[in-house]
């Protein structure tokens, strides 16, 4: 009788059934947790990719505007290329910090995600006053050199200038066909997209005065379609960073979850081995 109490008193007992049901509901809700957070970050990494193409596309034709013009916008597109290049390392070191289960990378994570949120939010306000403020310039200057009476070579670097306009647009004129007859010019040639890339003299002129005589010459202004353009531009530039906020929101608060369930289930298993 002493015997087999003295061995069911040394035997350990078993953990209680709520501890362990507890124990399996933390494991579980963790690990749905990480996976929505290591999704939740490569979405991240592929919307910082995207908007690091586009704002290396962007730099490339704000350029073109001149550089003077599109100063500001440029110093910003390189501000958005940089916070890209960010928010890729930053989302990766909380994949790395869920897949390790470490809470200290976690809340390293939360932490300078937490300022990478506050940073975009300041470059997209700096990005968007910087663009409406170029089309206002752009707009001026369009007006200016469209309208002005050049001579000599400076008449023929001017003429190439918008003919590429023209043609890159798709456009014809300040605000449409009919400045050029404001200005004393015929309609330029490459205003009528096929006579413009025509191979031969001949072909080129007979192509040029079907387009006049049907009308078949672009009928939107450059003036608007270049504004358009930008004004799509900072849309887009707007959307992602309303986007981005979103997403980088969830992320914090499901890393914040992980770390604590982490937390919580070593409390859990400590007081189950205990027992």
């Amino acid at each position: 009788m002493t015997n087999a109490w003295t061995q069911c008193s040394l035997e350990p007992q078993k953990p209680p059934s709520r501890t362990r049901r507890m124990f399996n509901y933390l494991h579980a809700s963790t690990q749905c947790a990480k996976v929505l957070l290591i999704s939740m970050n490569v979405i991240c990494i592929l919307l910082a990719l995207f908007t690091f193409g586009f704002a290396v596309v962007d730099t490339r034709i704000l350029k073109t505007y001149g550089e003077g013009q599109a100063a500001g916008t440029l110093v910003g597109d390189l501000v958005v290329i940089v916070a890209s290049l960010l928010l890729v390392c930053v989302a990766i070191l909380g994949c790395a910090g869920t897949i390790k289960n470490s809470i200290k990378i976690l809340y390293l994570y939360v932490s300078l995600l937490l300022i990478l949120v506050l940073l975009e939010i300041m470059i997209a306000i700096y990005v968007s006053l910087q663009r409406y403020g170029l089309q206002f310039m752009l707009s001026e200057s369009l007006r200016e050199d469209f309208f002005r009476n050049y001579t000599g070579e400076v008449k023929i670097t001017r003429d190439k200038v918008w003919d590429d306009l023209q043609i890159t647009y798709e456009c014809c004129g300040l605000n449409g066909a009919d400045d050029y007859a404001a200005i004393g010019q015929p309609i330029s040639l490459s205003c009528c997209q096929r006579a413009y890339r025509a191979r031969t003299a001949n072909a080129q002129q007979q192509m040029y005065n079907s387009c006049l005589q049907t009308a078949s010459y672009f009928r939107d202004g450059c003036e608007d379609a270049i504004l358009d353009m930008l004004r799509a531009d900072a849309d887009y530039l707007l959307g992602v960073a309303v986007l981005s906020f979103w997403f980088e929101s969830v992320c914090m608060l499901l890393a914040l979850l992980v770390a604590n369930q982490l937390k919580n289930a070593v409390s859990v298993y400590k007081h189950t081995v205990k027992y």
